[in-house]
């Protein structure tokens, strides 16, 4: 019988386009995810003295990239270096303020969009490095996908399953294929975050500390809502450009716009109330309008004393977009609203911001 064997360990380059293959989190995956390797290989087109009706003779490799988008269970931390799960969203939104909690072992990282990602203060010159141990028939081996950047992350949750995020990346190339590393070791299941876990808010959201470097979340005045599945997809516009630089891959990122839309799919009705659907569609119908959302895993596992691993979105600007009613016969009618994000200027100071929670110093 065939072998079929896949793992993923993550690591965060030092500098782009080093392999790090040492310092690595184990990330469990939902598919394979091996990335694409694409080459630009381009037939010679030159008289030479040749008859070229009869074909080309020559093909030239003129650059090397490569794609690819993993589909990972939402765990708060990963396996043997706990932080690189929010090392992967930090090179997502470019920059992350952590601190402890006190001294109750518990850490908090505050993540947001910056307008440059790779200044000193922010990545730098760091990316990552996908190592996906694969089996070659019978002999497993790693092969390390250099240069990593992440281009989208989307969170999707449905009733009944576990959070899942979905990471676009692209880099540079695949390096050197070695020996598989070994030792995976994965996250406990208790830091996974499941759809028990997640209440969605709107309304008053209270953020503790200076904008946008909050240190904590609550919302007691919100107004929670239950709909049947949620996701948020994030995009920062990243692509890589080929220069003259004597390389034939590529050695520039340039940053688009961030972007963030919603979809809920929920009731369609307009209770005495609580949240109403039916008052956010007409809301849209009447005329430019926005409210806003808030997403709060918590696992129900200590992080330290006092509080819980766990995961917080804020959506503070949600610009009303529309939406369907669908109406059955066989059952309930049931609306899909869908939001677009703006910047929030004046008191959160971000367009999106996502905080985690856990036992990582640093991430």
């Amino acid at each position: 019988m065939a072998e079929n064997k896949i793992y993923l360990a993550v690591g965060e380059e030092a500098v782009r386009g080093t392999k790090e293959a040492a310092t690595v989190g184990f990330v469990p995956l939902l598919s394979p995810g091996i990335p694409k390797l694409e080459f630009d290989d381009k037939h010679r087109k030159e008289f030479r003295g040749e008859d070229s009706l009869k074909g080309d003779t020559t093909v030239i490799r003129m650059g090397q990239k490569w794609g690819g988008s993993l589909e990972i269970p939402f765990f708060t931390e990963a396996g043997t270096t706990k932080g690189m799960m929010g090392t992967i969203l930090k090179h997502f939104f470019g920059k992350v303020t952590s601190a402890q909690n006190g001294a109750t072992g518990q850490y908090r990282h505050m993540l947001y969009p910056v307008a440059d990602p790779f200044a000193t203060a922010n990545l730098g010159s760091k990316a990552l490095t996908l190592n996906m141990n694969i089996n070659e028939g019978a002999t497993q081996k790693n092969w390390p996908f250099v240069g990593g950047r992440v281009k989208s992350i989307s969170l999707e949750q449905e009733a009944g399953g576990s959070l899942k995020l979905s990471v676009e990346l692209f880099g540079q190339k695949r390096d050197t294929v070695t020996a598989e590393l070994g030792g995976a070791a994965f996250v406990a299941e208790n830091l996974r975050c499941d759809y028990n876990n997640l209440k969605v808010y709107t309304g008053t959201i209270t953020r503790a500390g200076t904008a946008p470097d909050f240190t904590d979340f609550t919302f007691g005045s919100a107004t929670q809502l239950k709909p049947d599945k949620i996701s948020v997809k994030i995009e920062n516009g990243m692509e890589d450009v080929l220069r003259l630089g004597g390389l034939d891959y590529a050695d520039k990122t340039r940053m688009g716009q961030f972007k963030v839309s919603l979809e809920l799919t929920i009731d369609w009705e307009d209770p005495a109330s609580g949240f109403s659907s039916a008052d956010d569609f007409n809301a849209w119908i009447a005329g430019a309008s926005s409210t806003n959302f808030f997403l709060h895993w918590d696992t129900g596992t200590q992080a330290g004393t006092g509080d819980n691993h766990g995961l917080y979105m804020d959506i503070p600007i949600a610009q009303r977009m529309g939406g369907q009613p669908d109406y059955n016969l066989e059952k309930d009618p049931m609306v899909t609203l869908k939001y677009e994000g703006l910047y929030d200027s004046t008191t959160a100071k971000y367009l999106v911001g996502l905080m985690l929670k856990n036992t990582a110093s640093a991430v």
